[in-house]
């Protein structure tokens, strides 16, 4: 049976979960407590009342959905000044129902929930997709076991998940799982600053090292713009300063030298339950990351193995950028394969034969190592 915690009523408001107006009843309540609760729903937003009111007929609704109204929506009765009042400051006992309701976390494995704009933050976590059953069907392989009152999951739980989205804190405007939030990081686009000639993502603090770097190409392309132009100008100028710099390079680089980080190793957990979820057919797909300036690159990983995989045999597909061709070194465990000639990898690139499926381990981590770059297309 599961200990549900209780909280005292306090004079604090209750914290409104991120990003929505509140929880529907079958999202979070359990199932002992929710014919109580449904005397609780607010009949505006149909979810479990938050900061409630209570109206001069006795009706109960969240204090931001009832701040508009003129009237009762329920009853229709006109609101004159001082009709609403804090449920916490006219009837206690109520409140008291309100905060003790057995809840669980809206990201348990039972839990309705959707959370919001989770395609938009697909990016920066591990998603099954390739699924052909209804999303409200599928079964969790990431879930919060929490259980406890309203008011602790308001007040307290809320701001420790690790499952629940939160903005990034870098200011980059994407709605990121808390528990996410490091594996974000190298892919925040606050992290990235454009190069104004080759327009590449450079890491901020590494745009003299890439100016450096793509000397070459970033001649080429002020070549390529100061003869569309047919004037000297700025542009002859930089290219000057340019060709000056190249003078000192100890020698020309075809191939420039690849900065760091040319190596990115994703780790994927909890592999008895992904390999339970993921059966042939479906992929795991990873956060998008940036190798030496390029990308993003995604690995879609099939622990099971795609379609037309070998029985007991595992599959890895890479896509990256369309305008790099490069070659490319994958290991999982003891298993590897390094590509003998460049692709291109805008379209995804795949190792049908890869490694075998992984047994009795609980997290697979694949390495990707880009090796060499051969050239840039010119449409970028």
């Amino acid at each position: 049976a599961h200990q549900w915690a209780s909280a005292p009523v306090s004079s604090i408001a209750l914290v409104r979960p991120t990003s929505q107006m509140g929880f529907k009843i079958d999202e979070i309540v359990h199932p002992d407590s929710r014919g109580i609760a449904q005397q609780f729903e607010c009949c505006i937003c149909m979810c479990v009342v938050n900061e409630p009111l209570q109206t001069v007929c006795d009706h109960i609704f969240c204090a931001e959905c009832i701040s508009t109204c003129l009237a009762c929506p329920t009853c229709r009765t006109a609101f004159g000044d001082g009709a609403c009042k804090p449920l916490r400051d006219c009837n206690r006992p109520l409140m008291r129902m309100i905060h003790n309701l057995q809840v669980w976390c809206p990201y348990h494995a039972e839990s309705k929930f959707v959370p919001p704009d989770e395609d938009e933050s697909a990016d920066d976590t591990e998603i099954v997709e390739d699924v052909d059953e209804p999303a409200a069907k599928r079964k969790r392989v990431d879930s919060c076991d929490w259980a406890g009152s309203y008011s602790d999951l308001l007040a307290k739980h809320l701001a420790m998940c690790q499952h629940h989205f939160v903005p990034c804190p870098r200011g980059c405007g994407r709605q990121v799982r808390r528990g996410g939030l490091e594996a974000h990081a190298p892919v925040c686009a606050k992290n990235f600053e454009t190069c104004k000639l080759c327009h590449e993502a450079v890491r901020v603090g590494d745009m003299s090292q890439h100016r450096q770097d793509k000397a070459e190409l970033h001649v080429q392309l002020l070549e390529a713009r100061l003869a569309e132009r047919g004037d000297g100008g700025d542009l002859q100028r930089s290219l000057d300063r340019i060709h000056e710099r190249l003078a000192n390079l100890e020698s020309a680089r075809v191939q420039p030298s690849l900065p760091a980080p040319s190596i990115w190793r994703w780790t994927v957990t909890n592999m008895p339950a992904r390999l339970a979820a993921t059966p042939k057919g479906r992929s795991i797909v990873s956060p998008g990351a940036y190798l030496c300036g390029h990308g993003p690159f995604k690995m879609k990983y099939y622990p099971n193995g795609n379609s037309q995989a070998p029985h007991g045999m595992s599959s890895l597909f890479c896509e990256g950028p369309a305008y790099l061709a490069a070659r490319m070194r994958f290991s999982v465990g003891d298993w590897s394969q390094s590509s003998r000639r460049f692709h291109s990898y805008g379209s995804a690139q795949g190792y049908r034969l890869g490694p075998p499926v992984p047994i009795a381990v609980d997290s697979v981590t694949i390495v990707m190592e880009l090796l060499q770059i051969e050239a840039f297309s010119e449409t970028r």
